[in-house]
C-alpha cells in the first residue's frame, strides 16, 4: 500500500510547533534554532519523510527548486517606484543565497507572458515583483507546475501565493494620524492602477468615514500613476485654481510627497506651517527632505525574504492552500506634519 504524503501540519503537530516554523525549517530560512531544526527533522523521519541537512540547513531529498525568475516590468526599472524594488531585491538575494537558490531577472514579453525559452522547466520558480500578471498567465504557470509568488502584489483569485504590505491598514493609519493631529480638510493623492495601491486609498477613505469624524472633509484624487510627473501635473492644476484649500495631504508614495512638497514651497506655502504632508513607503530618499518627511514605513527587505520562504515552501508542498501574507506598516513621524491650528 502506498504511504500517504506527510504534510507540514503533521510534522508541526508531532513536534509541538507552528506550521510556519516547520515551513521555515524545510525552506532553510534563518533564525531557527538547531534544537528545533533537529526535532522537525526527526519527526519528519519518524513519519516517513527523511530529510538531509547539509551544513545544518534542512533540505528535502527531492522536490526543491534550484532556480527562480524575478519578473519585473521594464517601466518599473526606470521609475521612482524602482527604488522600492532595490530593497525588495536585497531581501530576495540574501534569503536566496542562504537557501542555495539562484535568481535570474526576466522581463514580461509584449503579450504579458514570460517567454517559454526563459521560463524553462517546472523546477523553475517565479517571483512577480510589482507585477499584476493576467489570469491566463497565472493559470498557465499553475498548470505547468511552476511555484509562483506575487511580491508586492495582490490577487483576489488566490491562484498563487502573495506577499505585500498591509496597504489597507497603512492607509487607515495615515488618516487616523492626520485626524488625530486635528486636520479636518484633507487631500489624498493616490491611484487605483494596482490592487495594492487601491488598498491604500480604500483604507484611508474608510478611516475618514469613522463615527466621530463627521466634521472631516476629504477629497481623493486618483492620479494616473504614483510618480513625480503625475504628482507635479496634479499639483500644478490644483494650485492654479486659487488658494490651496487643504491643511494636510496624504500621498500614496514618498516620491509623490517629495514632489508635492517642492510644488507647495515654490508656490509660497510652508510645510508644515501651512500644509502638513504625509508619505508612504519609508524610503531613505525621504530622509534628505527638508523638512524631514513623515511617512508610513514598510520593511521592503523583509518582503523579499518572506517571498523566498513562500516560494520554497510552495515547491515542497505544491498542493497546499495558497497564502496571502500582509506585512506590517508603521508610522514614522518626521517634521512634515504639524498639529492643525484650526
Amino acid at each position: 500500500m502506498r504511504q500517504p504524503k506527510v504534510r507540514q501540519e503533521d510534522i508541526a503537530r508531532a513536534v509541538g510547533v507552528s506550521v510556519s516554523t516547520v515551513s521555515r525549517v524545510l525552506s532553510g530560512a534563518p533564525g531557527i534554532s538547531r534544537a528545533t531544526t533537529q526535532k522537525v527533522l526527526q519527526a519528519a523521519s519518524d513519519l516517513g519523510t527523511p530529510l538531509a541537512v547539509p551544513g545544518g540547513i534542512a533540505e528535502p531529498a527531492k522536490g526543491r527548486i534550484k532556480r527562480a525568475l524575478l519578473v519585473q516590468m521594464q517601466r518599473d526599472l526606470n521609475s521612482g517606484s524602482g527604488s522600492i524594488y532595490h530593497f525588495v531585491m536585497t531581501g530576495l538575494q540574501k534569503a536566496a543565497a542562504e537557501a542555495g537558490l539562484k535568481i535570474e531577472l526576466a522581463l514580461l514579453g509584449d503579450d504579458g507572458a514570460i517567454p517559454q525559452q526563459i521560463l524553462g522547466e517546472p523546477e523553475t520558480g517565479v517571483l512577480f515583483a510589482g507585477v499584476d500578471p493576467g489570469l491566463d498567465v497565472m493559470k498557465s504557470l499553475r498548470d505547468q507546475g511552476h511555484p509562483t509568488v506575487l511580491v508586492n502584489g495582490l490577487d483576489p483569485t488566490m491562484i498563487h501565493d502573495q506577499v505585500a504590505p498591509n496597504n489597507y491598514f497603512g492607509g487607515w493609519l495615515a488618516a487616523q494620524y492626520l485626524m488625530d493631529m486635528g486636520h479636518r480638510r484633507i487631500l489624498q493623492l493616490g491611484t487605483r492602477r494596482r490592487p495594492t495601491l487601491a488598498a491604500r486609498t480604500a483604507g484611508f477613505l474608510a478611516a475618514v468615514k469613522q463615527p466621530g469624524f463627521e466634521d472631516v472633509s476629504c477629497d481623493n484624487i486618483d492620479m494616473e500613476n504614483v510618480n513625480e510627473l503625475s504628482a507635479h501635473e496634479t499639483m500644478k492644476d490644483l494650485l492654479s485654481q486659487g488658494p490651496f484649500p487643504y491643511s494636510a495631504v496624504f500621498c500614496a508614495a514618498d516620491v509623490v510627497a517629495l514632489s508635492v512638497m517642492q510644488d507647495l514651497r515654490t508656490s509660497g506655502y510652508h510645510v508644515p506651517g501651512d500644509v502638513s504632508l504625509l508619505g508612504f513607503n519609508g524610503l531613505p530618499l525621504a530622509e534628505f527632505s527638508s523638512p524631514l518627511l513623515s511617512t508610513l514605513y514598510v520593511d521592503w527587505q523583509h518582503l523579499g525574504t518572506e517571498a523566498i520562504r513562500l516560494l520554497i515552501s510552495r515547491s515542497l508542498e505544491p498542493a497546499s492552500p495558497t497564502h496571502q501574507i500582509l506585512t506590517q506598516v508603521t508610522l514614522k513621524p518626521g517634521d512634515s506634519v504639524r498639529r492643525s491650528k484650526n
